[in-house]
């Protein structure tokens, strides 16, 4: 498949949430118990989708819980959100440190919302400290993982989208990439391709296959149809699934079951966590 890429106009001023207030933070003022029980929800937007804050205690429970949020470069573009009105933020400070051994912390930020990440390759947390009011001060942490690439905005254009395997009981197949957009870059992939190119998975008429992301990262919903191909009475199937709980590594397809013995196309949408974007993907199936 051709793909040509579209780079996405405003590429770093489209991931700003912005704050008021360029102000660095100054001396705390008490915590109060109000404080505590309203902490404002923070988020950290940068190649790796936006995420939001956990406890600087315990910053891997960021989601996902226990995986490093991967910078792609030395001081890549980030970008803190909050769920408060511009003009509740008054001050906002973005430290990192690595997390294990000795090392010299690094100031992200003093009042900016947009910032270069950290430059220290390896394991880094980034804290952000940010005064609100009428809340006081709430503390948020992120764990981050740096490459050692060099800080380079056209790297960005060439992140990786996961890819997306289909499952059945006898075995598995990779998508082939149709339309999307993940994270900094959208590309299109013009006509859909001949279903013979394509490489098909034997899988049971009636059987319910599976997908799954190869990274580990999660999907908050999915929708597609499935088609026989060649000379059948039988008509295209539309089902569709959103997860409301939590995301999803892997999933069943509940409802895009082939109905008869044949080959059949199988096109779907998966929709990716942590506002990453979305990819669609086909498949050729042979049912037995």
């Amino acid at each position: 498949m051709n793909h040509v890429r579209i780079i996405l106009s405003g590429l770093f001023l489209g991931l700003a949430v912005p704050l008021a207030g360029t102000a660095a933070i100054g001396a705390e003022p008490p915590t109060s118990p109000q404080a505590e029980a309203t902490a404002p929800h923070v988020w950290l937007k940068g190649p790796f989708g936006t995420v939001l804050g956990a406890d600087p205690a315990t910053p891997a429970g960021a989601v996902p819980a226990d995986t490093p949020l991967d910078t792609w470069m030395r001081g890549a573009p980030l970008t803190l959100g909050t769920d408060l009105a511009s003009g509740d933020t008054l001050e906002v400070s973005v430290v990192s440190a690595p997390l294990d051994g000795p090392g010299r912390s690094e100031q992200l930020s003093a009042g900016n919302t947009e910032f270069p990440g950290p430059d220290a390759t390896g394991m880094n947390v980034i804290t952000a400290t940010v005064r609100t009011d009428p809340y006081g001060i709430s503390k948020h942490a992120w764990l981050v993982v740096v490459p050692n690439r060099e800080n380079d905005p056209e790297a960005l254009f060439d992140i990786p989208g996961p890819r997306v395997q289909l499952v059945s009981e006898t075995g598995s197949v990779d998508g082939e990439r149709g339309h999307g957009c993940y994270v900094y870059m959208c590309m299109e992939a013009g006509y859909r391709p001949p279903a013979t190119t394509l490489d098909a998975l034997s899988v049971g008429v009636g059987e319910t296959s599976s997908i799954r992301i190869d990274d580990g990262s999660g999907m908050v919903s999915w929708k597609g149809t499935v088609e026989p191909l060649g000379d059948t009475r039988s008509e295209e199937i539309l089902a569709e699934e959103t997860f409301e709980d939590a995301p999803r590594v892997t999933t069943t397809l509940t409802g895009l079951e082939p109905t008869v013995a044949g080959e059949w196309l199988l096109e779907l949408l998966v929709e990716y966590d942590r506002d990453r974007g979305w990819q669609w993907f086909l498949y050729r199936l042979t049912a037995e």
